[in-house]
């Protein structure tokens, strides 16, 4: 289903709101002051029903040039305009201003409106028309339709709802991927009902019961209620006027400018990467460090232009910039904005967002300039990408990604699925989302880590591998925990590591048999042989100049190879003499169900001493456990 939004545009005075009255039925000046004074000060809301039977909202605008911050807000979301001109008066300075804001703004659909018909002849019309056609010809499409209408008598009212038709058969549906996003332009209590918003939803889809934030701040709230166009309604979606029922949030906590989004969907930030062309007809030059008043979407904040590949701006002229706010901002890339001068108070240019939540950057710097230029000008793929190389060598989660760029989940990982396929991206699943990192750094934090590891292991030729502890400091230190872990395991399915005993190596790594390593098990295996049940401790084996560290390295390895068997601490047994030693005394066990350290003595012909530290063995791997004297053991068979 396509919906679409109708704005207005023009002089103070040149009969908006009557003619949208007439359009209508439905007058949408609603303050007292705008009654009494008969002017549009703020915004005004309703809805046209278009001939195929949708529903269109429309937003009536205001004329006077002090009201210029209400006027921008509406602008939001409008997908055609209808520009009023007055017949008695012709095109005056806030009708050239209003274009000049909606042009920057991407409005691409106009109707051109002469009203007040009833109040001029003919030759005036036909005068004022052709004046309207010289003068708007270079500002709005060639073939923006000019009609005349009278909201008094109602001459052309009929044909400008025919134009108004044919002209949203045109409007294409807005997609409905994306995080859903409100601006706010409206904000009041309710009583009973408490806090209320109203703004039109650019993206996505917002159902009764969703958790929603409200940016820049990230307040949390939860919908209550939802109305469209004054109809009670489970959910609204892109394209639509709404009215949200907010619980969670005080009145006082929202304003007009506040972005009500998906939770984690936006960045706050106050310094913005932007292109921004100044207009044509411009009366001012932008420098550098100027001071200016920013709009876009429902708001309005002051900043200061540093101007990043120009001294100046003229009339006219385009550049890059970085606009530092005074205030948080609540942007997406590809958000479009104008600026107005300080003082006096008038629209010199416009542009669009490209990096909502930029670091300090460096003016005149070739880097910066290719890096805006990319992310002006680049394909999806290709934004995406240097987004990746944005966080410094890090991975980052899907969600995280897809905010950063203003672009829909899907959207961002259809990007990455292109870029992993031509090899510049991997994906790592972590709990339930999933992390993306650019393929050069992840090489290049592999690389490292398998450095850290051949150091190690070069340092300790005679163990297996090295603790996961050991190589963290290589991974980078904002990598979260979990996505940490989630890489390590990585290597070792695609086969970079081996892991043994919670001990990572490089895969295919073996221990040293180096010339100390063969002479040390071939005295243990002697010195064992010889001794029979009667166990030395290795502290009384000769191994000649080895390092004492060196030898118990080898005898952990020992260990691991089952080259060796450690009985208790520092005493070492041949695998095949514990193995008999296991089968004795599991053979009276069987029979008795019990054994003492008497009864292993004399079965192998050893000392007291050995037959306890036997009896340690075997309570240690569970054939036994101490029960009654503390020479007696029962079995565990």
């Amino acid at each position: 289903m396509k919906h679409v939004i109708i704005g207005t545009a023009g002089h103070i005075d040149h009969g908006k709101t009557a003619l949208i009255k007439a359009l209508t039925g439905r007058d949408t000046d609603r303050l007292e002051e705008e009654k009494r004074r008969g002017i549009t000060i703020d915004l005004g809301f309703t809805y046209f029903d278009l001939p195929d039977g949708e529903r269109a909202g429309i937003i009536d605008v205001p004329g006077h040039e002090r009201f210029i911050h209400n006027m921008t807000a509406g602008v939001t979301g409008m997908d055609m305009v209808l520009v009023v001109i007055a017949a008695d008066e012709g095109i005056m300075p806030q009708t050239r201003e209003h274009i000049d804001i909606l042009t920057l703004l991407g409005v691409e659909r106009y109707i051109i409106v002469l009203t007040k018909c009833d109040l001029a002849d003919e030759e005036w019309l036909s005068m004022v028309e052709e004046e309207i056609r010289e003068e708007l010809g270079n500002k709005l499409p060639s073939d923006t339709p000019l009609l005349r209408a009278s909201a008094v008598t109602g001459e052309g009212i009929p044909a400008l709802k025919e134009e108004i038709g044919k002209m949203a058969e045109s409007i294409r549906p807005r997609s409905g991927n994306g995080a859903a996003r409100l601006p706010v332009d409206r904000v009041f209590s309710v009583a009973g009902f408490g806090t209320v918003v109203t703004g039109t939803v650019l993206n996505g889809k917002i159902v009764k019961g969703d958790k929603l934030s409200v940016y820049p701040r990230g307040l949390e709230c939860r919908v209550r209620g939802i109305q469209v166009y004054n109809e009670e309604t489970d959910f609204c979606v892109s394209g639509q006027r709404a009215a949200l029922n907010l619980s969670g949030v005080d009145r006082q906590e929202i304003r007009r400018g506040c972005v009500v989004s998906a939770e984690e969907s936006m960045r706050s930030g106050r310094r913005v990467d932007v292109r921004i062309k100044m207009l044509e007809d411009s009366s001012r030059v932008l420098k550098n460090q100027m001071r200016l008043h920013f709009y876009s979407g429902t708001s309005e904040l002051l900043c200061r232009a540093v101007l990043l590949d120009h001294e100046t701006l003229l009339p006219g002229e385009s550049g890059y910039a970085q606009l530092r706010m005074e205030s948080d901002t609540a942007l997406r890339p590809g958000d479009r904005f104008i600026v107005r001068f300080y003082s006096p108070l008038e629209t010199i240019g416009g542009g669009t967002v490209l990096d909502s939540d930029a670091g300090k950057e460096k003016r005149f710097s070739s880097e910066v300039l290719a890096r805006l230029r990319l992310r002006e000008e680049g394909s999806r793929e290709e934004r995406t990408e240097l987004q990746l190389r944005e966080h410094g060598g890090t991975m980052v989660s899907v969600e995280e990604l897809s905010r950063e760029l203003g672009l829909s989940r899907s959207e961002t990982e259809d990007s990455v699925s292109v870029l992993k396929d031509c090899g510049r991206a991997e994906e790592f699943p972590v709990s339930d989302s999933i992390y993306i990192w650019h393929a050069e750094d992840e090489r290049r934090i592999r690389e490292k880590i398998l450095q850290v590891i051949g150091e190690y292991l070069k340092r300790y030729p005679y163990r297996i591998g090295i603790p996961a502890a050991g190589f963290r400091n290589a991974l980078p230190q904002k990598m979260k925990k979990k996505a940490a872990d989630a890489y390590i395991e990585w290597l070792v399915r695609v086969g970079v590591l081996e892991k043994e005993d919670g001990l990572f190596a490089p895969a295919g790594y073996y221990p040293a048999e180096d010339e100390a390593y063969l002479h040390v098990l071939s005295v243990f295996r002697k010195e064992a042989a010889d001794a029979g049940y009667n166990f030395r401790r290795i502290d009384d084996m000769e191994f000649g100049k080895i390092p004492e560290s060196d030898i118990r390295e080898i005898f952990s390895l020992f260990q691991i190879r089952e080259e060796a068997v450690e009985i208790v601490p520092g005493v070492f047994a041949l695998p095949e003499d514990v193995s008999e030693m296991e089968r004795g005394i599991r053979s009276v066990l069987r029979e008795n169900g019990k054994i003492t350290v008497s009864e292993v003595r004399d079965m192998f012909g050893t000392s007291r001493r050995c037959a306890k530290q036997m009896l340690e063995y075997t309570d240690r791997t569970g054939m036994t456990r101490k029960e009654g004297a503390e020479s007696e053991r029962v079995g565990n068979l």
